[in-house]
């Protein structure tokens, strides 16, 4: 079995060798193709219906083919909104963008800025400036070594039972096992966000073959 993907989808087909002579008298022998089914390229299991069509060996291909790859990228985004939502940066640019339309405003119109809101939008401002000046202070610390000592703290936990044994089952569903997806593209993954091209970009690592 082998999938084609294209338009969002991952359409499967079976394929079979024809010897010579043996299907219109054909002269040389040739592969052909019979289409078994499709599933949507972003699936996170295969369909019911589907399934009932594969055999063990064949489920396992889509399961690896498919399946894995669209687990790893879904829990990729998950973990990319959920840092979105804890990041205060967005926020920050969000607020200038708005601050400096409001200052236009203003401008074009005296008067139209009451009290309260500029009295707000001051006191939000003092407490961030408080707030940068002690994230400022934090971020001495190096982004790499942070990175490997999470690594080797999460190492521990594992080893220490933290997360338990692995089911009997599909451990490919576990989020255990998502996780370990995502931190793998992450440090070697997707070629525009993983780390090891960031750092082949300015040269601290040798891209192979080069």
């Amino acid at each position: 079995m082998h999938a084609k993907f294209r338009d969002g989808l991952a359409n499967l087909y079976r394929s079979h060798y024809v010897r010579k002579g043996m299907e219109n008298n054909n002269t040389h022998g040739f592969s052909k193709q019979k289409f078994v089914g499709s599933l949507p390229a972003d699936s996170l299991s295969i369909p019911p219906e589907l399934v009932e069509k594969l055999t063990d060996a064949e489920r396992s291909y889509v399961e690896r083919k498919v399946i894995e790859p669209a687990r790893q990228a879904a829990e990729a985004r998950r973990l990319a909104e959920l840092a979105r939502e804890r990041d205060a940066n967005w926020r920050v640019v969000e607020a200038a963008r708005l601050l400096r339309e409001a200052r236009d405003l203003a401008e074009a119109g005296p008067g139209v800025l009451d009290a309260a809101g500029t009295a707000g939008a001051e006191e939000a401002l003092g407490s961030l400036r408080a707030v940068v000046q002690h994230s400022v202070a934090d971020c001495s610390a190096d982004p790499l070594q942070q990175a490997l000592e999470a690594i080797q703290y999460a190492a521990r936990a594992v080893r220490e039972g933290r997360y338990g044994k692995a089911p009997s089952g599909n451990v490919r569903a576990t989020d255990e096992y998502q996780l370990w997806g995502a931190i793998k593209s992450a440090v070697d993954g997707d070629p525009g966000e993983c780390l090891l091209r960031a750092l082949q970009d300015v040269g601290f690592v040798k891209v192979r073959g080069r």
